[in-house]
């Protein structure tokens, strides 16, 4: 009924095949090297910083940057959270400061304002 199949094993075949991919691996590795010496770029200057947390920012400050130098971004705003007047948070990649007492009225939404945007706060987003 049915043919059993029948395989027969070629060495010659196998053995030009194995030497056919070893060629090529060989190939592809001596390829892949290049003689040209790779460019590393130095700095022209090495300027050695104090982190200490005792000392103050020479660099340019803007709103809310600590005395290390570090941007602080405000919390969240959250809904459920009351806010006393001049707390900070941060909502729509812009940083917020509360004008009065608000709870649950979203940064830049409510007429009269709970809220004043910060500007130029350092953790703003830019898009």
């Amino acid at each position: 009924m049915f043919k059993k199949p029948s395989f027969k094993f070629h060495p010659r075949t196998l053995v030009s095949t194995l030497l056919a991919l070893i060629v090529m691996a060989f190939g592809s590795t001596a390829n892949a090297q290049n003689n040209e010496a790779t460019q590393v770029e130095v700095p022209s200057e090495i300027v050695d910083v104090d982190i200490s947390p005792n000392t103050t920012s020479s660099m340019n400050s803007t709103p809310n940057e600590g005395t290390t130098g570090l941007c602080e971004r405000p919390e969240q705003w959250l809904y459920a959270k009351t806010y006393e007047e001049s707390d900070m948070a941060s909502h729509g990649g812009k940083v917020w400061k509360a004008v009065k007492q608000t709870n649950g009225d979203m940064p830049g939404k409510n007429t009269p304002p709970f809220w004043e945007r910060v500007e130029g706060h350092c953790s703003e987003s830019t898009y």
